[in-house]
């Protein structure tokens, strides 16, 4: 498509084809563009969902300095064009113009919801303002979908998006996706999104006709190597970097201060660590200044090209210290509290699970894991074990005995953070070390917890701006939206263009999602087997 061509080589090159695709169809189907000239009118609240601030300015204003009057070029999709042959063209198309028709440019715009055919039970909840129960809500898909199919045999993930967008937006409090504090998560529609999308894809099962997908290619091996962008270093910071922060880059220097005094303010800290060590990170002086440094010590870790973390620390010590980089102080009680529900979830369903997550169960009752500080780590395994991640792309089992200089000339330690666990197990472990590029950053005191240990390592993540794993992605994202409780609208923490196949353990290719899809399954599942046990 033109249109298409337009986005991708002229206007955002660095967009991978799918996003284009995404935002064309956005655009055609959802906002009505028919033709060039309609472009002028696309707002920036119309490409929020896809792009980022700057991308949006940048076509925004290419729409409008560009001249728009020559027709533009959009086909219609194969399912559209099937569906709606017996009926006539748009009454502004002819014969020799190939813009879309009436039902797939606008259809979305023109959808009734049949609110009147939702089950009872389930009006009642929209009335009094109520969670949907689970079975009404099923229901409720297969009457929209039902709904949709008459104007769309095959509606779009963006038109889906779209209706899942107008009902979590007429009743968010019934349909919206909320954690049990009342806090959106996330964009709040995206599981209603999946249910639709997954009801599109049920009814269509069968039927060629109007399938949307393009054939399959054959990949290459070069297509799925981990190592196919390896060798091109981050030149510019992206938005993974700021995710999920509120003050990722202050402009302003504090009141009172100059550049040369807060240059000052860091010498001093580094004599005091140099002399004392990182036992003084609980001096009020040490906390006054590192607080008035912030500004400074941002702008180190956001500097492009990146330093390495030897270098950060060497800056600025005091922030490889437990109050350095623990970023949440909810984490101690929600590993408890959460992790219980976590523990009870699979422990009531046993013979549901496979062997490797019944043997972790059996473990942690035998090990009366309830009883004693041991919640929040016996979640998290079965966590890791559910979404079928190894133990060790979050955790290095070490010797009690291991000192940080053992550990970094004796282990290999990996590039991405990892939580080191000084014991016999990691169960049983009773002592901590947290790890990033292959060294040793944080050693945690004996009288620390897990939780401690747990809260700098997931907060050096945020710290220093560093990628969730994709080996230990949805594990992770789950510790982030589920017990840490930060829950951006968009972006993901991960960006990995490859991963392992959960089924064949192949190296595929994999879809970038504003939320990762097996944490949302997850929670959906935990609220409806709580919902089912309190009833």
């Amino acid at each position: 498509m033109e249109i298409e061509e337009e986005l991708t080589l002229e206007l955002l090159p660095t967009l991978d084809r799918e996003k284009i695709i995404c935002i064309v169809e956005h655009l055609t189907d959802v906002i009505g563009v028919q033709q060039k000239s309609d472009l002028l009118f696309v707002e920036a609240e119309d490409l929020k969902p896809f792009l980022t601030p700057i991308q949006i300015r940048k076509l925004l204003l290419a729409f409008k300095g560009e001249n728009l009057n020559d027709t533009i070029t959009l086909e219609p999709c194969p399912a559209a064009s099937a569906e709606t042959s017996s009926h006539p063209p748009h009454p502004s198309s002819s014969t020799s113009t190939t813009m879309y028709n009436h039902y797939s440019s606008s259809w979305v715009s023109h959808l009734q919801i049949p609110w009147e055919r939702f089950p009872l039970r389930l009006s009642h909840a929209i009335t009094r303002g109520d969670r949907a129960h689970p079975e009404d809500r099923r229901s409720m898909v297969r009457i929209v979908v039902e709904a949709m199919q008459v104007h769309c045999r095959n509606p779009k993930h963006a038109s889906c998006e779209e209706v899942a967008k107008i009902i979590v937006n007429r009743y968010p409090q019934t349909f919206a996706d909320f954690t049990e504090k009342g806090e959106r998560l996330g964009c709040g529609h995206y599981s209603l999104l999946r249910s639709i999308k997954s009801r599109v894809e049920h009814v269509n099962r069968d039927n060629t006709t109007h399938r949307l997908r393009q054939t399959k290619r054959t990949r290459n091996e070069e297509d799925c190597s981990p190592n196919s962008n390896a060798t091109s270093p981050k030149k510019v910071r992206c938005l993974v970097d700021s995710y999920g922060c509120i003050n990722w880059q202050p402009v302003e220097l504090p009141e009172g201060e100059t550049p040369a005094s807060l240059e000052e303010k860091k010498h001093i800290l580094l004599t005091i660590f140099n002399s004392e060590g990182p036992g003084a990170v609980e001096r009020p002086d040490v906390d006054d200044f590192m607080c008035l440094t912030y500004i400074f010590q941002r702008q180190l870790i956001n500097s492009c090209p990146s330093l390495s973390v030897a270098e950060i620390q060497e800056q600025w010590p005091f922030l490889f210290t437990r109050k350095g980089m623990d970023i949440s102080e909810r984490l101690d009680q929600a590993l408890i509290t959460k992790g219980r529900r976590i523990i009870n979830y699979f422990s009531s369903q046993k013979l549901k699970w496979n062997l490797g997550i019944r043997t972790l169960i059996q473990q942690i009752e035998s090990e009366e894991v309830l009883t004693n500080n041991k919640v929040g780590t016996a979640a998290i395994l079965l966590m890791m074990k559910y979404y079928k991640e190894d133990e060790d792309s979050l955790f290095v089992l070490a010797d009690e005995a291991s000192t940080r200089m053992s550990l970094e000339a004796e282990s290999n330690l990996p590039i991405a953070p990892r939580l080191i666990m000084l014991g016999q197990s990691v169960m049983t472990a009773t002592c901590w070390m947290v790890s990033a590029e292959g060294r040793v950053i944080v050693e945690l005191d004996k009288e620390n917890t897990f939780a401690d240990a747990m809260s700098v390592f997931f907060g050096s993540f945020y710290v220093l701006n560093l990628e969730y794993q994709e080996s230990a992605c949805a594990t992770l994202e789950l510790i982030q939206r589920f017990f840490v409780r930060i829950n951006p609208e968009e972006g993901t923490k991960c960006t990995s263009k490859v991963g392992t196949s959960r089924k064949t353990g192949t190296t595929v290719k994999q879809k970038v999602v504003h939320i990762n899809p097996h944490v949302t399954n997850f929670l959906q599942q935990l609220t409806e087997f709580e919902w089912k046990t309190s009833n």
